[in-house]
């Protein structure tokens, strides 16, 4: 992310729930799949600190700061030169619950 970049402050949905964090113009253009909602799987990993606060739809709240951010880098190899270069998950940190995943390809 270039430092000069200005970040807006955007709803990222999940399939567990939701998250309002600073994302750049471009991670908004990754994410958006057409439709008027934009996807926090589609952005990939954001650093904790971009995350203004996050909804569980398990515990029906909504939380200050960043969900919990756990991920891998497996490099596994899934065939025709496609490489499964980092995957990862947001959790609520109050009860696990997913809050939505990511992964990274490399061709």
């Amino acid at each position: 992310m270039n430092e000069n970049e200005d970040l807006e402050e955007k709803k990222l949905l999940g399939s567990g729930g939701f998250a309002l964090a600073k994302i750049t113009e471009e991670e908004e253009l990754k994410a958006n799949l057409g439709v008027p909602q934009i996807f926090l799987a589609n952005i990939g990993r954001l650093d904790e600190e971009r995350f203004l606060k996050y909804y569980c739809n398990s515990c029906a709240k909504e939380f200050d700061g960043s969900p919990q951010i756990k991920f891998e880098n497996p490099n596994e190899d899934l065939g025709q030169g496609m490489i499964l270069v980092e995957k990862g998950e947001y959790k609520c940190k109050n009860c696990n619950n997913l809050i939505a995943f990511y992964r990274k390809f490399n061709k």
